[in-house]
């Protein structure tokens, strides 16, 4: 192999790395299939980039869905993180692909899966400290006017939906900063890691 051919296979192989990059969504977005909204992906869900330009990214996206809900995708079977869920089963059968097949300790036989789907490129961001510092402020700022405000790891991942559910009542927000809060919690919960 000539010189200049190992410097063009090595400019190849660092382009294919540099695409084929980690990254999470800075908020929830919809999937849209043939012109239709088929479901969503939440915010500071991990995905990967396969392909990318200034307007679309193709990304995968690796989860794990009950297969008698395939609908619903979450982070693993035993911290139920939400991912992305589709409207309708056929839609969620058809758009991941089964890697594994596990049973878990109640008899319930999970998937493990994961899909390509294209999404705006303006939706994604390597810098997930940002949104996680914006989460933790608006959670400190907004939670601990009513009460003590417990630490992340008070609640395990299961957990967290619910306490921030339960207080919607005494607090407005919106949607994104919701669910950017009970996202925050629950990758530092206290059975995160």
């Amino acid at each position: 192999m000539t010189y200049i051919s190992k410097i063009g296979l090595c400019l190849f192989l660092s382009g294919t790395l540099a695409i084929a990059s980690n990254s999470i969504l800075e908020k929830k977005i919809d999937l849209i299939q043939n012109g239709k909204t088929i479901g969503f992906v939440q915010i500071l869900t991990p995905v990967e980039i396969i392909k990318s330009n200034k307007e679309n990214s193709v990304i995968k996206i690796k989860g794990f869905r009950l297969e008698n809900y395939p609908q619903m995708i979450v982070r693993d079977i035993k911290r139920k993180e939400l991912y992305a869920e589709f409207k309708d089963e056929t839609i969620a059968n058809n758009s991941f692909k089964i890697l594994k097949t596990y049973e878990d300790e109640y008899g319930e036989v999970w998937h493990e899966v994961e899909g390509e789907f294209t999404v705006s490129t303006n939706t994604l961001t390597k810098d997930k400290d940002n949104l996680y510092l914006n989460a933790k402020k608006t959670y400190e700022r907004t939670c601990s006017m009513c009460h003590h405000l417990p630490l992340s790891t008070a609640y395990t991942v299961n957990q967290w939906p619910q306490q921030i559910e339960s207080m919607m009542e005494q607090v407005a927000l919106d949607d994104t900063t919701k669910n950017l809060i009970i996202k925050y919690l629950q990758q530092n919960a206290a059975d995160a890691k």
